[in-house]
Parts: structure tokens; C-alpha cells; sequence
């Protein structure tokens, strides 16, 4: 995976991160993790793995989904399934 594509990808994360969770794209960084979102509760967190699905056309298990809280799991479980 090129640089340019990695950072193309991320910034599609941050993206559909900050929409769904209503925050400022800005806010979403490295350390970025669930308390810091007062709208990430279970259902917003239904909701951008789903919104992650289908933007990046992937599919995660139920262990990966309760993993996704913190935007470098996120992140890392994304880019995994993206092709090299």
C-alpha cells in the first residue's frame, strides 16, 4: 500500500468517525478512544462499524467489532483488509 493511499484511507476514517460519533474530524488522533466521544454509546458504535463497512466495502468479526475502541484498532482493522 502506497503512502498516498494509506493516507487516503485514514482520512476517509476520520471521516466517517467524525460523522457518525458528531464530532470534529480534528479531534479524531492518535489516542482518540471511546470516552472521549459523549455520543459513542453502543448504538453509534453499531453505526460506524457499519458506515465503515460499507464505505471501505470490508466486514469485521464480533471480536473485532468489540475491539473498535480507539481510533488505532479502528484504523489498523481497516487497513488489514484493504488490498496491498
Amino acid at each position: 500500500m502506497t503512502e498516498e493511499v494509506y493516507l487516503e484511507a485514514e482520512r476517509r476514517i476520520k471521516q466517517v468517525m467524525a460523522e457518525v460519533l458528531e464530532v470534529d474530524p480534528g479531534t479524531i488522533r492518535e489516542g482518540f478512544q471511546r470516552e472521549e466521544a459523549s455520543s459513542w454509546d453502543s448504538m453509534a458504535h453499531l453505526r460506524l462499524v457499519s458506515a465503515l463497512e460499507e464505505t471501505f466495502g470490508i466486514r469485521f468479526t464480533m471480536r473485532e467489532v468489540g475491539e473498535m475502541e480507539r481510533f488505532e484498532t479502528i484504523r489498523r482493522l481497516v487497513m488489514e483488509r484493504l488490498p496491498a
